[in-house]
């Protein structure tokens, strides 16, 4: 086994689904080798002190324990393999996967998207990262009205509520986090990436190409501009000013 092999861990109560999933890999990543298998939270544990594996791949929904305490018990550790979540899971769920910008693929499992999985594992290096990541989504998972958002910044990630989120401002190929509390964050990721991150969060709206903003915080709306509580006044694109009105309209009924 050489050193740029990738040792990964199947853990799945489906027989089924490990079977398919080691059919995959063997096809489409030939880099990655499965080390072992486990059928539950306790072999997994037990497996991933021996064989220390690089890469987990983990189903969430298993009888008993569920894989969100295997992360649990992971997130406290020193040093942590790579976990990319195997999942049927609802729809709540996927958002906070994306808030915590943690690596998952749906049941099903598409070709495509299992290599995209496996190269940014081989780009990532950050053990700590990982331990902030699973943190994250530890929180949101267990705090639905208290989502974080995980930003990358120079050497890791910092963890942002949700709720104190003014604005995202795209800047070129970076964007301005505008907190309520006047604080803001350049980082480098453009708008999209972070549009994708909250694309389920029903509070954020893209009311211009450069501005997504959270509906909590809209103090007035005047012909094409919108004012905020933080003082900003951002252009309202022509384009989407109808679609601005039905949402917030929707989302902040007359009194609320």
């Amino acid at each position: 086994m050489n050193s740029s092999t990738i040792k990964a861990l199947i853990t799945d109560d489906s027989l089924q689904a490990r079977r398919l999933l080691k059919l995959l890999l063997a096809e489409l990543t030939p880099e990655v080798a499965i080390v072992g298998e486990a059928s539950n939270v306790d072999d997994a544990v037990e497996k991933i002190k021996k064989l220390q594996p690089d890469l987990v791949f983990l189903d969430i929904e298993m009888p008993g324990k569920s894989g969100l305490m295997l992360v649990e018990e992971l997130a406290g550790k020193a040093e942590i393999p790579d976990i990319v979540f195997t999942t049927a899971y609802n729809q709540y769920a996927i958002q906070a996967f994306r808030l915590s910008a943690v690596d998952y693929l749906l049941k099903p499992i598409e070709e495509n998207l299992l290599i995209e999985a496996v190269n940014k594992i081989k780009a990532r290096k950050n053990i700590k990262e990982n331990a902030l990541k699973l943190s994250a989504l530890v929180h949101n998972l267990k705090h639905e009205n208290e989502k974080t958002l995980s930003v990358p910044l120079h050497g890791g990630f910092e963890l942002l509520p949700v709720k104190d989120i003014v604005s995202f401002e795209a800047d070129g190929s970076y964007t301005i986090i505008n907190l309520i509390n006047a604080k803001s964050i350049l980082v480098s990721k453009n708008l999209k990436y972070f549009e994708n991150q909250i694309a389920d969060t029903p509070n954020f709206f893209r009311i211009h190409r450069s501005f997504l903003i959270n509906l909590d915080f809209v103090r007035k709306v005047e012909k094409n501009q919108v004012e905020l509580q933080n003082g900003a006044v951002v252009d309202l694109s022509r384009e989407r000013k109808e679609l601005f009105i039905q949402k917030i309209k929707a989302y902040r009924p007359m009194g609320s």
